[in-house]
């Protein structure tokens, strides 16, 4: 599930926004869901430094406290450079700059409901392709790719173990990998592992550990 936040210090614009996401959510059906919404920016640089938000929606016009979004969105990228940014503001004069932060769209206040279903709508076929958030492992199964700890060989298929249990796709390991980010690596023949999920490694042993019980194999001239 793509786990979206919003953050603007009008809370009455707020609601609104909340509500036609929720609409936009329903109608397109799109597997989201809003998990934060608030006026607090150091909430969501936490969320954003834990890796906890898929989606921003980012008021640019603070002007009760916090700093300026542009400013705030710059600080966030350092942190972050993965999340999809979408602007909120009452006038176009931003527009220009916020590109330089890597921003998905930029919505003017009021905002018009068939341009924010068409903006949702970009937004949800541009996660179906990525590999950043999710790997497909059929037609119907998806798995976030920040949950995944490795992925093993078995005959021709796949077995990947998450951090929520384990999923079997008919998909061979080098196809799984061209569809991984860069943090995936094969770290032995029959195995792919998430860099960023090793906790430690026993090269006595040769294994990478994900979890005090969770380990899987590697060859000598893997390094981390």
């Amino acid at each position: 599930m793509v786990r979206i936040a919003m953050c603007d210090d009008d809370i009455e614009n707020l609601k609104i926004t909340s509500k036609l996401l929720e609409s936009s959510i329903i109608e397109q059906n799109f597997d989201a869901d809003i998990t934060t919404i608030t006026s607090d920016q150091q909430e969501i640089l936490e969320e954003i430094k834990n890796n906890k938000i898929d989606v921003l929606f980012l008021d640019v016009d603070f002007k009760n406290s916090g700093k300026n979004g542009l400013e705030f969105a710059n600080e966030l990228r350092k942190l972050n450079k993965d999340f999809y940014l979408i602007f909120l503001s009452g006038y176009q004069k931003y527009m220009h700059v916020s590109f330089y932060v890597k921003v998905f769209d930029y919505l003017v206040k009021p905002i018009n409901k068939d341009v924010f279903n068409d903006v949702i709508s970009r937004l949800k076929s541009d996660i179906d392709f990525s590999n950043k958030l999710f790997v497909h492992l059929n037609k119907w199964k998806s798995v976030r790719t920040d949950t995944i700890y490795y992925i093993e060989r078995l005959n021709n298929k796949s077995i990947v173990v998450t951090k929520y249990g384990k999923e079997l796709t008919s998909k061979n390991l080098e196809t799984l990998l061209k569809d991984l980010p860069k943090n995936f690596t094969k770290s032995h023949r029959s195995y792919i592992v998430n860099i960023e999920n090793i906790t430690s490694i026993d090269k006595k042993k040769g294994l990478a550990y994900f979890s005090k019980d969770i380990a899987c194999p590697i060859n000598s001239y893997f390094n981390i």
